[in-house]
């Protein structure tokens, strides 16, 4: 399938990527492993298409060395793997492979805050200061809790020269803890990239390293643990995790790469599988993530007045945004969510799609749904570039998914 236009500019400023790394060096095609047929039971949403779903996880051969896609809904169900899960045994992604979620774990951060506020527990209109005195600077101004979740918070954020962002740093520093504070208090000697908090919009991570430390404040208990209580257990979803220090995977997995270059000019995939989990550590894999998804859209988290908050896309511009990125110029992210639009065609109007995508070192991820629950899609691949989403993969996914 070849990507619209129109359906690039959608997705393509989705997510902050993380520090660029060298170009991988060419990689044989691995084979597809579709795993499941097509089975489609709603007409309001484009018939699945096998093979423009074949074609678009295995449309990246050289920039990732595994892939795995499973669509879920009333409007059709499709799984497919692509590549290999470990480069030296040439073992095919597994269906049912676990892996890291990267700042989708802001969504399930974001859920254990309006959690709390329906509790009573914390105020969303309250400062952070209120909260967690003398964690940021003096003369910042109040920054409300809301803030920390829409990401209007005015916070700065790190950058390169903060932490290890060379490719042979991160496999040599891959396991170094640097706990929430201590993100926070590299992040805030830099300039905010505006003055008034809740009157701009900027995607970034600070804001939900102070919403972990807040749940670790109100609940005595690390934001982990709380994510662990209050979501995982409840529904059941035995294959995720969220660690604190453990740096494994447990269960199936594709290994995640990261290519280093060598002094000869070539590079080498070295195994970065194992890490530290750090901030935006959880473990998923894609049945669980759409369990997950669907409880919260059907309520089963959080209260209507929160499932508003979730919802709403505070009206203000986007800082840097244009007419190309999903919000047009304008915000597009609500509670830890994103809002997206896919144009329509064949006479079906524009649709709309909730989710978020993450990424870190051999990792990137993604989940996306219909408000009506109708179709859902959540993936995962390993780009052997560096943590950042490799958004032309993502967008050819996702128009594939939503849009054949």
């Amino acid at each position: 399938m070849i990507l619209n236009k129109r359906t690039w500019a959608v997705l393509s400023c989705t997510a902050a990527a993380m520090v660029a790394i060298a170009a991988a060096p060419a990689m044989a095609a691995p084979a597809p492993h579709p795993a499941a047929a097509v089975h489609r039971a709603d007409d309001s949403l484009p018939a699945l298409d096998p093979q423009a779903l074949r074609s678009a996880i295995s449309s990246a051969p050289n920039r990732v060395t595994g892939v795995l896609a499973r669509i879920s809904g009333p409007a059709g169900h499709w799984t497919g793997t692509y590549g290999v899960a470990d480069i030296t045994t040439s073992q095919p992604v597994p269906v049912d492979g676990r892996f890291r979620l990267g700042s989708v774990t802001k969504t399930f951060i974001a859920t254990v805050v309006l959690q709390l506020a329906s509790e009573r527990r914390v105020d969303l209109d309250q400062s952070v200061q209120h909260y967690l005195p003398d964690v940021l600077p003096a003369d910042y101004p109040p920054i409300p809790v809301r803030t920390l979740l829409n990401f209007t918070s005015s916070l700065p954020e790190l950058t390169a020269d903060d932490l290890p962002s060379t490719p042979d740093a991160i496999v040599q520093h891959r396991f170094d803890d640097h706990p929430l504070s201590e993100l926070v208090g590299k992040a805030v000697r830099h300039d905010r990239p505006f003055t008034e908090p809740g009157s701009m919009q900027v995607y970034g991570a600070t804001g939900y390293y102070l919403a972990g430390m807040l749940v670790e404040k109100l609940t005595g208990h690390s934001y982990e643990q709380e994510i662990n209580q209050r979501i995982l257990r409840p529904l059941r979803l035995r294959d995720t995790t969220a660690p604190e220090t453990d740096p494994t995977i447990p269960g199936p997995h594709a290994h995640g790469y990261l290519a280093v270059p060598q002094p000869d000019g070539t590079s080498k995939l070295a195994d970065v599988t194992e890490q530290n989990p750090g901030a935006g550590g959880m473990i998923s894999d894609t049945a669980d993530l759409d369990r997950f998804l669907t409880a919260l859209f059907r309520g089963q988290l959080l209260a209507p007045e929160q499932m508003k908050e979730l919802l709403t896309v505070p009206h203000v511009p986007y800082l840097g945004g244009s007419g190309k990125d999903p919000g047009h110029g304008w915000a597009y992210y609500g509670a830890g969510l994103m809002r997206v639009t896919i144009p329509g065609g064949n006479g079906r109007p524009d649709l709309t799609l909730w989710g978020k995508t993450g990424s870190t070192y051999g990792y990137t991820d993604g989940m996306f749904t219909t408000p009506d629950l109708h179709r859902r899609l959540v993936y995962c691949f390993n780009p052997v570039t560096g943590g950042g989403n490799d958004m032309a993969l993502v967008n050819t996914i996702i128009t594939a998914a939503f849009a054949a």
